[in-house]
């Protein structure tokens, strides 16, 4: 029963239900587990794919990768535009494109593209990178290609050799001398592609990317600038070739009335530009379908107060309303929603290396009459508090501490004695602490107290690497444990990484009623690796990840799940080890062992270091390029499983 309960227990403390949307859930044996179709007749638990890994010699950090839940994502998507044109009856049709900027790591877009062709699924890009590395891949005959972004010559050109390759590539226009380039190169090649415009709406989306929609954002053509560019297009002679009209009111949006208003205008945009003789065949709707990272399904900027149905209802609804009022046929409706379709196929794994031991141990403080008098009345605030008193002997503890620190500051205690005093305060505020719980009253200063007694876990990973949403901009990821869950946690703590810096603690996690300062957790065994799991991380972290402290991209593992339950395929993919990083910040292998071997050969010149050791040094540096830039599993010799 106890067994249940802890697990009970665990499913509300880290929300599971709430953000995991079908694809994770609790074993009982109290391990997490993946439902890569998102329900659970087929799961596998994370931590016997860490025991895979383990027997791969593959180290933590890494990122578990699952395509399946890839190709289960992008199916609902889908399918709740395709069950909403059912039920309005809807007469156009859907093309869906996934944004290259939200993950643009080869193994995941090779998953997309695979999963994407049942769907007609396509690519949108905004670079000539992005360009140039999309149009490797074939996709469905109808998929589409959209180029968003500022255009240079080079990337306009590299888009109409997209078209004579075959494919349905739209330029989505930022400004008129994009367009005019477009209209110039035309008529040299004797052919255009297809044209969109992209609208600067009235209507501002919600949440964190608020700010890319609205008359003051980035991106767009006003109404001004949109008549110019019909102007143009109309005295081109290519109004066959406008398209589509774009609009995006930003990423992860929170609030579904800011969804419906932008439906709204961009809908009147479009049938008033076709009513104007421009065969339209597409309304870019853009993304910002929000993904509910906390499990509460409010407008907190990390989740949305809407389901993915209900968002394409309203999507449909509200384009057919508005062109059967303006005598306008329908049309396509092309979704760039990415990370609504990557977020949950990623898991980050890592260790816990060790816990901040805060204090000592009380035990091993005794005290005489040689000891400071104030040492031995703060051990007598310890020894006497109780239930009653507690309140004021935690305060006269303070005040002790306070002169302690002075005296010691002054030059008159030693090092010892500020060591036992440390351990007594903290002994002190543990008991303290307990006692205010059990009262029942909320006293303010003891609330600050227990958030200021939180555990410090430092795990094997970068922050700025591997999360660095939640550094830059304080995006919340679901976090917990990925085994014990059917034991009771003891502690509370937060996050550490293992970089060089302090900003690198995570301090801010999922609750469905506010953001914890803490996580609860257990107490790490000696002999056990302690895992901790961070969920959703798919969307962003890897395009925006950086190597701060020359931490770079981990290791990856991407498993396919057998509809028994067991890992049917494994495909393992490098992390970058030091040579590289260092490479990226033009050093040169070359280069580096130069250094060594120089200030090597004046030691042995100078009788300072022996020919052999000399050797054994470069043989160990050559070494080091190819060594993860991480911590070393704790043996330093072979994985612990």
């Amino acid at each position: 029963m106890a067994n249940t309960q802890n697990i009970q227990d665990a499913f509300q403390k880290y929300g599971i239900d709430g953000w995991s949307s079908g694809y994770f859930g609790v074993s009982s044996r109290g391990t997490v587990q993946v439902h890569p179709f998102g329900d659970e007749e087929v799961s596998i638990d994370l931590a016997k794919i860490i025991e895979l890994a383990a027997e791969r010699r593959i180290q933590t950090p890494m990122i578990l990768r699952f395509p399946q839940i890839l190709d289960t994502q992008l199916s609902r998507l889908h399918s709740a535009f395709r069950n909403s044109m059912e039920e309005f009856k809807y007469a156009g049709d859907l093309r869906c494109v996934f944004p290259y900027k939200v993950n643009q790591r080869k193994e995941f877009i090779d998953a997309l593209v695979k999963s994407g062709r049942k769907h007609a699924y396509g690519l949108e890009v905004g670079t000539k990178a992005e360009l140039f590395a999309a149009l490797s891949y074939e996709l469905h005959p109808d998929a589409l290609m959209v180029c968003n972004g500022f255009k240079d010559s080079h990337y306009i050109e590299l888009a109409f050799e997209a078209k004579r390759m075959g494919k349905n590539i739209v330029l989505v226009i930022e400004g008129t001398d994009e367009l005019k380039f477009i209209i110039e190169y035309s008529k040299q090649v004797g052919f255009c592609v297809d044209i969109g415009l992209r609208a600067k709406l009235y209507t501002k989306g919600s949440g964190l990317w608020e700010k890319s929609s609205g008359t003051e954002s980035k991106f767009g053509l006003s109404s001004v600038e949109m008549m110019e560019a019909l102007w143009l297009i109309e005295e081109a002679g290519l109004k066959d070739h406008l398209a589509m009209v774009h609009y995006h009111i930003g990423s992860q949006i929170t609030e579904i009335k800011r969804v419906k208003n932008a439906m709204k205008e961009a809908s009147r945009v479009y049938s008033k530009i076709y009513k104007n003789g421009f065969k339209l065949r597409y309304l870019n709707i853009g993304g910002g379908i929000g993904v509910d990272y906390d499990g509460s399904k409010t407008s907190f900027y990390a989740s949305a107060n809407y389901t993915l149905q209900e968002f394409a209802n309203d999507v449909v609804y509200l384009i057919q309303e508005v062109c059967q009022s303006e005598n306008c046929p329908p049309p396509t409706i092309v979704s760039e929603s990415g990370r609504a379709v990557a977020a949950y196929h990623a898991v980050l794994v890592t260790d816990v290396r060790e816990v901040e031991k805060m204090g000592g141990d009380i035990q091993e403080v005794t005290l005489d009459e040689t000891d400071h008098k104030l040492l031995r009345d703060m051990m007598n605030v310890y020894t006497q508090m109780n239930s009653k008193n507690y309140v004021e002997f935690y305060h006269d503890s303070i005040e002790y501490r306070d002169e302690l620190f002075t005296l010691f500051g002054l030059g008159y205690l030693s090092i010892e004695a500020r060591a036992k005093a440390e351990v007594i305060v903290n002994e002190i505020a543990n008991k303290a602490l307990h006692y205010h719980a059990l009262s029942g009253v909320q006293l303010e200063e003891f609330e600050e107290l227990a958030k200021s007694r939180t555990s410090k876990y430092l795990a094997n990973f970068s922050i700025f690497q591997s999360i660095p949403d939640s550094w830059s901009i304080e995006q919340l990821f679901p976090v917990m444990p990925l085994t014990r869950l059917n034991e009771r946690t003891s502690k509370t703590g937060v996050i550490m990484d293992i970089t060089c810096d302090s900003d690198g603690c995570l301090d801010k996690f999922v609750d469905k009623r506010d953001v914890k300062p803490s996580l609860e957790l257990h107490v790490p065994q000696s002999d056990t690796p302690y895992y901790i799991g961070f969920f959703l991380v798919g969307a962003y972290q890897e395009a925006l990840g950086n190597n701060h402290n020359l931490f770079g991209a981990v290791n990856e593992l991407i498993i396919q799940v057998s509809n028994d339950s067991q890992v049917e395929h494994v495909e393992e993919v490098k992390g970058e080890d030091v040579g590289e990083l260092l490479r990226v910040m033009n050093y040169t292998d070359e280069g580096i062992l130069s250094g060594y071997l120089q200030q090597l050969n004046k030691r042995v010149e100078g009788g300072k270091l022996s020919t052999a050791d000399a050797e054994q040094i470069v043989s160990k540096v050559k070494g080091y390029f190819s060594e993860y830039p991480y911590l070393l599993v704790k043996s330093r010799l072979e994985i612990i499983g």
